[in-house]
């Protein structure tokens, strides 16, 4: 019997999801190690190489993982084949099921071309399900296996679950065995997972159901051959081709005591070989010694994740995270700046009992804490959840409207039929505590708290702030009523399209929007960038980008609109704040264009402020930091930054969708320039005399 698995990825803008595909990896190495006979399994990530072999040749089984990324590309390719070759069986599974057994009628009778669907943990019951096809060697009603709902001949079946893997060593590794090596090739990122489960029980998350409150773990062993192997892998690709980030896919990463064992395995290979540089992981919401532990063994490369989603006990008891300690994760943030580990937190706005109010309260106490980046995000209704309920919309009397996936779009060839295609995800855009005006709003404060707040980009400033005791969530604020001036009319401008691009995104309609993506010229429009984005980012890398001197002027009036609010500011402050501003503009400007080198010129020494943040005390001496004569700093990228900006330049393109694809993925903070003392010369040696003229070599990378 041949067997092909799939794990699809959108490509025709960017690679939508570029992990490797390692879970369907694991179903495959299984699948081999209990029948040993068996073809040897196919896997595919890419529908372009997929739809190629589908020419060639034709599985007996082919099976889609599918999740809210591809799920519609999965049926597309299912419903085709089942059209050509309607022998071949299908089979799909994912997290994102409905666990109703009316709702799971529902949904296969929607997709006549889904024979099983594979409910829950796949390993096992794609297994039997397997042996059972090649003993029977037919797609008759088969006899009562687990984890299995299907349609035949009109009638429902649904099996009863199995019971989960209880070693997750007992699943052969896909990369020790080189099944994986084939998307090794620097595209895709190396992704792991030390564990399965979750403790908690989030109402809005996949894995808040019963079924997998306990945690299933592997061997340390194996988790460190498989880090060393993916480190060998990566490290002889050629350098335009080298990733230097990783992925553990765990729920809650450094909560147990076996993490800090895959920690020491990465730090190990961060010595030999400097493989990886940037971790990306969730990291627990309990347990916060041990994690702050994890992420210094592996010398600052992993974010640690404060996962609050909301600071109200009310929203929070609503959503049932009653095991977490808010009180713990904030205290974590606070020491992860002590380890120099970077912190950042989640929110989502949506969530049953939301006002404007208690968001805007929870983001002021996230933004005046210690954490460096705040992840905000919409409330996506996911299959499967108990939030996505019938019973917690009515209760709650949620509202949701529809919009197409962000990269998740594409026009694919599929044995001979061209085919439009992309996904589509339901969203929370109020409830009986919030309308959609205010959601409106609160979306516009999350714009400017993603511009000024995240990512670095006004660190300086937010430094000077909180040195002088003053509220960076006031300072924010007043950046946002500041907006409505007219000296602002630009940045107002950039924040009403915002909102006006997330109005029009959103349909009212299901129906409708899936037939809107059926037409090739719509989807076209999506792939070329006219329609559809991560808007957020979108707008944060036009900021970056075509706005930096607007969103620079407006941080600068602002400090010192406050300062002088509050102290009675001098104007050498206010020298010093703009000398703060564009000392970041000089390591930020045409960074994502690739110009290696930038000067600028200052009467502060900022690289001296700057170096003695700890030090400094709340009465801050403004005139120890002045140059007898103005200073020109030369701002340069090292080779390391000028390698990996080709590389994502190269891997998402330098638009505003590959900037901002490049802003979500990649901790962009480490790609600033830096400059140094040699560096500095006196201003009358200077060519360009122009005061805070900034200069560049633009020559590209």
């Amino acid at each position: 019997m041949k067997v092909w698995l799939c794990d699809l990825t959108y490509t025709q803008q960017s690679i939508a999801s570029d992990t490797v595909p390692a879970a369907i990896g694991m179903i495959a190495e299984y699948l081999e190690k209990k029948i040993p006979k068996i073809q040897k399994t196919k896997l595919f990530k890419f529908p372009e190489d997929l739809s190629e072999e589908l020419e060639k040749d034709q599985p007996d089984v082919i099976g889609f993982s599918s999740y809210m990324w591809n799920t519609s590309l999965s049926d597309m390719f299912m419903k085709r084949i089942k059209e050509v070759f309607p022998k071949i069986i299908t089979v799909a599974g994912g997290p994102n099921f409905s666990s109703v057994e009316e709702e799971q009628f529902a949904y296969l009778k929607k997709r006549p071309w889904i024979d099983y669907y594979v409910v829950k943990e796949a390993e096992h019951a794609f297994y039997r399900l397997i042996l059972e096809l090649i003993n029977k060697s037919s797609v008759e009603v088969i006899s009562d296996l687990p984890n299995l709902v299907f349609i035949k001949d009109g009638k429902f079946y649904r099996h009863k679950t199995i019971e989960r893997v209880m070693d997750l060593t007992e699943i052969p590794s896909p990369y020790l065995s080189g099944k994986l090596d084939s998307f090794m090739d620097g595209k895709l990122l190396p992704i792991i997972q030390t564990n399965r489960g979750c403790p908690f029980a989030c109402t809005f998350c996949t894995e808040g159901q019963l079924y997998w409150s306990k945690v299933k773990t592997k061997s340390k062993e194996v988790i460190a051959g498989e880090i060393s192997y993916i480190s060998k892998k990566m490290n002889n690709l050629e350098t335009k081709k080298k990733r230097t980030d990783f992925y553990i896919a765990d729920s809650n990463f450094g909560m147990y005591k076996e993490d800090l064992n895959t920690c020491k395995a990465l730090a190990e290979e961060q010595k030999k070989t400097g493989y990886p540089k940037y971790i990306s992981v969730t990291t627990g919401k309990n347990k916060q010694d041990r994690i702050l532990e994890a992420a210094k063994t592996v010398n600052g490369a992993m974010k640690i994740t404060g996962s609050v989603q909301s600071l109200d006990s009310e929203i929070l008891e609503n959503v049932s995270r009653k095991n977490i300690s808010s009180a713990q994760i904030m205290d974590m943030a606070l020491k992860s700046s002590e380890i120099g580990a970077q912190a950042f937190s989640e929110v989502i706005l949506g969530l049953p009992g939301d006002t404007t109010k208690k968001h805007f309260s929870t983001l002021k106490t996230l933004v005046d804490s210690a954490f460096t980046s705040i992840a905000m995000y919409q409330l996506m209704i996911l299959p499967g959840t108990e939030l996505g309920s019938k019973a917690t919309k009515e209760k709650y009397k949620m509202k949701t409207k529809f919009r197409i996936v962000p990269r998740s779009f594409g026009i694919y060839k599929v044995l001979g039929k061209k085919i439009s295609v992309a996904e589509i995800e339901e969203v929370g855009i109020s409830n009986n505590t919030l309308s959609f005006e205010d959601y409106l709003e609160c979306r516009k404060m999350n714009l400017v708290i993603q511009i000024f707040f995240n990512d670095g980009i006004f660190e300086e400033i937010l430094f000077l702030l909180r040195k002088l005791n003053i509220s960076v969530w006031d300072w924010l604020s007043k950046i946002y009523e500041n907006s409505n001036k007219t000296q602002f009319n630009k940045f107002n401008k950039l924040l009403q399209d915002f909102l006006d691009d997330s109005e029009k995104e959103l349909w009212t309609n299901f129906e409708k929007l899936k037939k809107f993506t059926h037409n090739p010229s719509n989807v076209d429009k999506f792939i070329k960038g006219k329609l559809g984005s991560n808007l957020i980012f979108k707008y944060k890398s036009k900021s970056y980008t075509l706005d930096l001197e607007n969103i620079s002027n407006i941080a600068i009036f602002t400090t010192k609109q406050i300062l002088i609010e509050r102290l009675e500011s001098k104007s050498e402050l206010a020298e010093f704040v703009e000398d703060l501003v564009n000392y970041k503009k000089c390591q930020v400007q045409d960074i994502f264009k690739g110009v290696p080198s930038i000067q600028g010129k200052f009467g502060f020494d900022i690289p001296k402020f700057i170096s003695m943040k700890d030090s400094i005390t709340d009465e801050i001496n403004f005139e120890k930091f002045k140059y007898e004569t103005d200073m020109i700093l030369n701002f340069k990228l090292n080779q390391f930054q000028i390698e990996q900006m080709k590389f994502y330049k190269n891997l998402f393109g330098i638009t505003l969708e590959g900037i901002s694809r490049t802003l979500s993925r990649v901790y962009v903070k480490k790609f600033y320039r830096s400059t140094h003392e040699t560096d500095t010369i006196k201003s009358t040696d200077f060519i360009d005399n122009n005061s805070r003229r900034l200069t560049g070599d633009i020559d590209s990378i």
